[in-house]
């Protein structure tokens, strides 16, 4: 039995871990804009690692989001055992397809301009 002392306690937990989906899908979409600042100065293989290092963000960053949402479906049936909804999981979602088109727009802007022209 979970008392309401606890009950308070793990409320407190779900908004904590909310606010940690929002941040690091804040977060990531950050660090690719910061990646992207930097290829326009950039050569081709350097221009190869930052993508890779944006697309290893994009996943690290989705892996994160549905971790945390694993944390606050178990959470949730410790205050409720009969709560079977998959709520937040549409908020999550969008925050992963933030992600992924973040992802796909700085990589495609970052070798737009070396794929129409070329350095010679």
């Amino acid at each position: 039995m979970v008392t309401d002392t606890i009950k308070v306690a793990l409320w407190e937990e779900l908004r904590f871990v909310k606010r940690q989906q929002w941040t690091i899908t804040a977060a990531v979409v950050v660090l690719m804009a910061g990646a992207y600042s930097i290829t326009r100065s950039l050569v081709g293989w350097e221009k190869s690692v930052i993508t890779i290092l944006i697309v290893a963000s994009a996943i690290g960053g989705i892996y994160w989001l549905f971790d945390l949402q694993r944390h606050f479906r178990r959470t949730r049936l410790v205050i409720d055992p009969y709560d079977r909804g998959h709520r937040g999981l549409d908020i999550v979602y969008g925050m992963v397809i933030t992600l992924i088109i973040s992802a796909v727009a700085v990589c495609y802007l970052s070798w737009r301009d070396f794929i129409i022209d070329p350095p010679r």
